[in-house]
């Protein structure tokens, strides 16, 4: 009966199991420094150094300097040499300068530089990365389902950095981490409560990602990175009215927006004007048409927002304003002559020495160009009838931006999951709506 029951609330709860089969506990690999420099390691409790099958034990407190020489790193203390040293504390953590890490330290010597890699259980590198990037001081559910997605997001992306011998960078490419100073008691207990808790979809990891604030509606992974994913798509997350970027405005000069699109290969000549083309759904810009004085081209809102700087265009949910005046037509030029198609190059005709062939071919086209001429007055006589016209674009000194929200926008908004945390909602209720179609699994790490 107990049995029965047990099943029924996982039924309930959408939660599914998902193992790693004879798994020990997952490690991670986060490059901490690379540098020409010497580094100092130390710790309170004293450390273990190992090279070359020989180890070594540093005093609590004993300062150790290496640094790279010629294809190695030199330990000075020792004035000793090795392509690689691992270098484990006594006790807790170990200070690489002043900043205490947990798990152990590898150096290694890596195009000239010194390389540091910080090794450590997975449930150990998640408490170094919350307060970087979610405020301990927010809704326990908010936090939780946080943790769920970054655990979900790091065991997706193990070996990002493979080829260059690690698995995680420390800055947002990954995500942030430092180390034990960006640990929190109240999210290191989160951590434990939700410990190998992931987001699945049809029984393995999702592959989730996160952003600051949605601005009221997220976006599609199929919108912004051109791939379909069945639970990264469009939600509603009115939750976010007074969030830190509910509104945000920039000014960026047209110059500015030609060389980052040019920089990129994106365009030719000089930008006239922006046109934004939107999402019937969200109302989140979906691609700019770019117009230059050389070409029309469509570029993804997202491409546009990387090239110019996702620090520079917080997100893509945003309106377009053109300053000081519209970049509307300020006049009208007529597709055709008024007169007729005028395809006869006189200054070149002129120029020429004349034979009698040349007078024959002259005649011709000058009759043709007298025929169309007619035929032109005649179509603009009718009722009704106006000659079609091309537009000519007087460009804007720069344009104003004015939007809401930060961040790529697609997946689990944190501050949207702040705001259904605020008014009741779980953690689960939170993934499932961000992520709708996923369910919650345990990723069995022992």
């Amino acid at each position: 009966m107990q049995r029965v029951l047990f099943l029924f609330v996982l039924l309930v709860l959408g939660v599914v199991f998902w193992g790693i089969a004879g798994a020990k506990d997952v490690e991670v690999r986060v490059l901490l420094v690379r540098t020409r420099d010497e580094v100092c390691l130390s710790s309170p409790s004293g450390l273990d150094v190992r090279v070359k099958q020989r180890a070594f034990v540093a005093s609590p407190g004993r300062v150790l300097h290496f640094s790279p020489r010629e294809g190695v790193i030199l330990w000075q203390e020792k004035n000793l040499a090795g392509t690689t040293f691992v270098v484990l504390p006594r006790g807790e953590c170990i200070f690489l300068g002043n900043r205490p890490y947990r798990g152990r330290l590898e150096l290694r010597e890596r195009g000239g530089q010194l390389e540091v890699i910080n090794v450590l259980p997975l449930e150990e590198y998640l408490k170094g990365t919350v307060k970087l990037e979610a405020s301990p001081s927010w809704p326990e559910e908010a936090l939780k389902a946080y943790l769920v997605v970054a655990r979900t997001y790091a065991l997706k992306n193990l070996g990002r950095h493979r080829e260059e011998g690690f698995d995680f960078c420390t800055t947002v490419h990954c995500m942030r981490y430092g180390g034990v100073f960006a640990e929190d008691p109240r999210t290191n207990a989160l951590v434990e409560k939700t410990r190998g808790i992931i987001v699945t979809y049809q029984g393995k990891p999702a592959s989730v990602v996160f952003h600051s604030e949605s601005g009221g509606y997220t976006d599609s992974a199929k919108n912004v990175w051109g791939k379909d994913v069945p639970y990264l798509v469009e939600v509603p997350s009115p939750w976010e009215k007074d969030t830190p970027h509910a509104f945000w405005q920039v000014v960026v000069s047209r110059e500015e927006i030609t060389e980052a699109l040019r920089r990129r290969g994106y365009i030719q000549g000089e930008v006239l004007d922006l046109e934004c083309r939107k999402s019937e759904k969200s109302g989140r810009v979906a691609s700019i048409l770019v117009r230059t004085d050389r070409e029309e081209v469509e570029l993804s809102a997202n491409r546009f927002r990387e090239a110019l700087g996702v620090d520079r265009l917080p997100s893509t949910f945003f309106d377009l304003l053109r300053e000081p005046a519209a970049a509307q037509p300020q006049e009208e030029v007529p597709l055709q002559d008024p007169e007729g198609e005028r395809f006869i190059d006189y200054k070149a005709w002129m120029g020429k020495d004349w034979n009698l062939d040349d007078i024959i071919t002259f005649l011709k086209l000058r009759e043709e160009e007298r025929r169309r001429k007619r035929e032109a007055q005649r179509v603009s006589s009718l009722p009704g009838t106006q000659p079609k016209k091309r537009p000519v674009w007087q460009a804007s000194d720069a344009f104003t931006f004015v939007g809401r929200g930060w961040g790529h926008g697609v997946g689990l908004s944190q501050w949207g999951a702040v705001g259904m945390a605020k008014e009741g909602a779980s953690f689960l209720e939170i993934l499932h709506h961000y992520f709708p179609g996923c369910e919650l699994g345990r990723a069995v790490v022992r």
